[in-house]
């Protein structure tokens, strides 16, 4: 927001340096970002151009005699494209410094002396503007100092936040300076002048058909305007707050604008054939033309302001194209309303099209006093600046009147928060100076009545946020840090989370966070059985869905560093995965494990491990062991997707919680990866709802334990997992159960193998006689018979 400072001079009787002014309004939370200084140098006059001829020796430039107020007129080489004879301008005559150190003295250009320079807005310090000398009004006095009419001024840059809509004015930062100063804010809106025999009602009528959308909606009717420049002090405003100048009527509205923080709209009466102005939704979809002349592809719940059933400007953003002031313009019918915030933005974000209307109604703007003093105030503007009569009477549609909101503030809780013992009356003070009606309820209660205005003051902390604003953080004096004693206990998933990811980077891994976001491609040829979960306003087609599953972003990942060469890369990841079901939108909290190149590196004395689906198998069950979740089975998918070559089906507690395998060829392609993948994706949504899971813990052996070894003959369907499980359950006394050679050959026949497995005994209350041992494996071998069919190999 620019701020000129003689500009907010005429709400405030403030006289301070501006830099004092920026360090106070910094301190209460509007922070400064730049002051422009704008001065008139010495020795700039006005002058006029009393003719132009082309330079004999170049193409661009002209030869003009100037009238400076001297005895003789000065010949002056001028580049502008816009110099013209007649023309007011301002001439730095020669000794005059431009800038910081652009001297002015007599010089030849191309063969023919210049005695001075024709200066442009920017050389004068005015403004950025260079596209020609400036355009002085005609009656300014030739030989005067230009200094008479430009006065010094300061331009104040200010970041304003998102809350502060109501800062986004002159009036707004006003406020603020005669809140922090204790200065009294004067009320400078006009009262308009109107013509008697002209009623508003006989020209034109107002209806708002959404309410919801448009809570207010005021207009007036200005007739008989003559369309012109707008007067220089106007003008010079403008430029200073950031606005180009177009003519008086549309100027008046940018003033407001900047003044008061209210948009506003000007139609040319002529132009609204129905001369009824009709608040609605568009309704269907449709294409219409704003004031830049482009078509907007506009949907249903677009807001329009329209003429009878012709729309004529998009509410609240941009006029529309037919409907505004030209030089033609005799009749102006003026609208000023307020706009509910989240449609204009909708609107504004989906169609690109943000202005400086929609920005300050997308951040809230006053629908009460403020909305009635700048339509009043443009309307005798206007008056003043274009002629006209002002019709009697003001149109003011408010079906549903906004009610202030009422907050009390406990003093107590006031000087708690804020470290710094205030009083009642202080706070009361304090909050009055902001424009809220207070009353003390209680020694301990005060009630505050918030203007509407301030649409970011909500609760008791809002208050307690602006008193702090009000006393000056600066000015709280540091005190010694007591001890805090703070419950460090994080919530219960947010600790299984931390237990996950410990386990996980106990085996190498390392964590990556990727984006929840994915494209139609991607998604389609990772998971097309799964129906994903759409975004109404995707940023780009790469982000248009959410994802389901997380190998592509790994694999994304993974791609990234090999194409920098970064090998041997081993992930995780702890996310979320989404899918669209008939019942609604599911959401799964799972784990991806990815594993390519070596897992292993290897050494001079050591061989590498490259990675395998046994090393996933091996991080899996190892994962499941020291993070708390269980034992994991591995079985062939019933349901095979397209990611992998070879899949499995990862079964904890009986339940079907994830799969693992080998990472397709075609996927890999898509991705330009030419080394083996390895993945695994475990749905951990339930363990994160349920109890950590307690340690169990176990006296350590104090006997010694025997080992015994079987070699069983069995098919190639059969599994050594299920094999193994039985051996566990024969007796409690069986301690571990590792395989540790696989055979197939001819002497076994087609379709068999063996297994042999290495079967460790052990009792915890003394040692094992080899006769009890000799039961134990007797029930082995005879359980694994009648069970599976299996053969001791002999």
């Amino acid at each position: 927001m620019r701020v000129v400072y003689s500009w907010l001079k005429d709400f405030v009787d403030i006289d301070i340096p501006v830099n004092e002014l920026a360090d106070a309004l910094t301190s209460a939370g509007l922070e400064v970002a730049s002051i422009e200084q704008y001065r008139i140098p010495d020795g700039v006059k006005v002058a006029r151009v009393l003719n132009t001829e082309k330079h004999p020796n170049a193409d661009r430039l002209s030869v003009c005699k100037v009238d400076a107020g001297e005895q003789d007129p000065l010949t002056i080489v001028c580049g502008a494209p816009n110099v013209r004879a007649g023309m007011t301008t301002a001439l730095a005559s020669i000794g005059t410094v431009l800038g910081e150190n652009f001297h002015i003295k007599k010089s030849k250009i191309r063969g023919v002396e210049s005695f001075g320079m024709l200066c442009s807005e920017e050389e004068l310090g005015l403004s950025n503007n260079h596209d020609g000398i400036i355009d002085l009004p005609s009656d300014f006095k030739v030989g005067e100092a230009l200094s008479t009419y430009y006065k010094d001024d300061a331009v104040i840059e200010i970041e304003i936040t998102p809350d502060r809509g109501d800062c986004l004015s002159v009036l707004g930062v006003a406020r603020e300076v005669s809140a922090r100063f204790g200065l009294p804010l004067k009320n400078i809106a006009k009262i308009p002048v109107e013509t008697k025999d002209l009623r508003i009602e006989d020209f034109i009528s107002v209806s708002i058909e959404a309410p919801d959308r448009c809570p207010r909606y005021c207009g007036r009717l200005i007739k008989g305007v003559q369309i012109k420049p707008s007067p220089n002090w106007m003008q010079r405003r403008l430029t200073l707050g950031g606005i180009r100048p177009i003519n008086n009527v549309v100027d008046v509205t940018n003033y407001i604008l900047l003044q008061y923080g209210q948009p506003m709209h000007a139609f040319d009466y002529a132009s609204l054939k129905q001369k009824k102005i009709v608040v609605k939704k568009a309704g269907e979809k449709l294409t219409f033309n704003t004031l830049d002349d482009i078509g907007r592809e506009l949907i249903p719940e677009d807001l329009l302001i329209c003429d009878g059933d012709q729309p004529a400007a998009l509410a609240g953003i941009m006029g529309g194209a037919g409907s505004e002031i030209l030089d033609s313009t005799t009749d102006v019918f003026l609208e000023c309303a307020f706009f509910e915030q989240t449609g204009i933005r909708k609107t504004s974000k989906r169609l690109g099209l943000s202005t400086d209307s929609s920005y300050r109604f997308e951040r809230g703007v006053d629908p009460d006093k403020g909305l009635i003093d700048a339509i009043e105030t443009a309307a005798q503007l206007i008056l003043e600046t274009a002629g006209g009569q002002i019709a009697v009477g003001r149109i003011d549609e408010y079906p549903r009147p906004f009610s202030p909101r009422t907050i009390v503030i406990r003093p107590s809780k006031a000087s708690k928060v804020l470290g710094v013992a205030l009083s009642s009356e202080q706070i009361f003070s304090f909050l009055s100076s902001l424009g809220l009606e207070c009353t003390t309820q209680s020694p301990d209660q005060i009630s505050c009545v918030v203007p509407l205005f301030r649409h970011d003051i909500t609760i008791e902390e809002d208050l307690i946020e602006e008193i702090g604003r009000m006393y000056g953080y600066d000015n709280i004096a540091p005190s010694e840090i007591a001890p805090v004693y703070l419950n460090t206990s994080l919530p219960l998933a947010e600790r299984i989370r931390d237990k996950l990811r410990t386990a996980l980077a106990f085996f190498g891994l390392r964590e990556i966070v990727t984006n929840s976001m994915t494209s139609e491609k991607l998604r389609s040829l990772l998971t097309p059985q799964i129906s994903p979960v759409k975004l109404l306003n995707p940023l780009n087609p790469e982000m248009a869905q959410m994802r389901t599953t997380l190998a592509g972003s790994m694999l994304g990942v993974l791609a990234y560093n090999l194409n920098r060469k970064n090998l041997n890369n081993h992930f995780f990841e702890l996310g979320k995965i989404f899918e669209q079901t008939e019942s609604g939108v599911v959401e799964r909290q799972v784990i991806g494990i990815l594993i390519e190149g070596n897992y292993w590196a290897g050494s001079w004395n050591t061989a590498a491990l490259p990675c395998s689906y046994y090393v996933l198998k091996g991080i899996i069950e190892s994962f499941g062991a020291h993070s708390g979740v269980g034992q994991f089975t591995f079985k062939p998918a019933a349901d095979s997707s397209l990611i992998w070559e070879k899949e499995v089906a990862l079964v904890s507690n009986g339940v079907i919680n994830g799969i693992a395998g080998k990472v397709s060829e075609r996927i890999c392609d898509h991705f330009d990866i030419k080394s083996s993948v390895y993945y695994a994706e475990l749905d951990v949504t339930s363990l994160l709802q349920s109890s950590l899971p307690q340690p169990k813990y176990r006296q350590l052996p104090r006997f010694p334990a025997l080992e015994r070894d079987f070699c069983f003959v069995m098919t190639d369907e059969l599994k050594a997992s299920e094999i193994i499980s039985e051996i566990y359950n024969v007796s409690p006394l069986v301690e571990e159960v590792t395989p540790f050679d696989l055979y197939r050959g001819e002497k076994l026949g087609e379709g068999r193998k063996s297994i042999a497995f290495s079967v460790k005994l052990r009792s915890l209350e003394k040692t094992l006689t080899d006769k009890e041992a000799e039961g134990i494996c007797s029930a082995i071998v005879s359980t694994v018979q009648s069970k599976f069919g299996a053969q001791l190999r002999t």
